[in-house]
């Protein structure tokens, strides 16, 4: 009598991982964006961050218009608009490979100051800072981290039947 015994190792289809990733964690860093500009903006906005004039708040449309979040940036009735440049990069895995980031940058000085300074002592502001917008951006950034759960392999692995014969 002969007996035969196969064993096959599992094989894993890791272009499929690798697309199923990227669809995932780009979903997600839109979706972490989407928290840090509600956080940053709509929140921040509720206890300090000012739209009278619509400065501090365009600084962050480059960013916000990648992700489809709607800015809603004053001026207030009578106040003349005013804008101001920000950097918004929005970069799924496109910079570099398995790199998932955005960035958000501006220099307007008023909004650089009160981020961190009460600075009412020399001027008077409605809603005088420190701001710390960028500190509840990321927190509300790793919180919503946490929440992600990312493709397991098992629906990319195809395994053979162990034959004995």
């Amino acid at each position: 009598m002969k007996l035969k015994a196969k064993f096959m190792a599992p094989l894993i289809n890791i272009d499929k991982f690798r697309n199923a990733l990227h669809q995932k964690l780009s979903e997600a860093l839109t979706q972490a964006c989407v928290t840090w500009l509600n956080t940053v903006i709509k929140e921040s906005t509720a206890v300090g961050l000012p739209i009278w004039s619509g400065a501090s708040i365009s600084t962050f449309t480059p960013l916000a218009s990648q992700v489809g979040f709607e800015l809603a940036s004053g001026p207030i009735e009578g106040v003349k608009k005013r804008v101001a440049d920000g950097v918004g990069l929005f970069e799924p895995g496109t910079k570099q490979a398995g790199l998932y980031t955005f960035t958000y940058a501006t220099d307007l000085k008023h909004l650089t100051i009160n981020e961190y300074r009460d600075v009412s002592q020399w001027i008077h502001l409605k809603t005088p800072g420190p701001y710390h917008f960028q500190e509840k951006g990321k927190n509300a950034f790793l919180e919503f981290a946490k929440t992600i759960e990312l493709p397991g392999w098992g629906e990319f692995t195809d395994v053979t039947v162990i034959g004995v014969g």
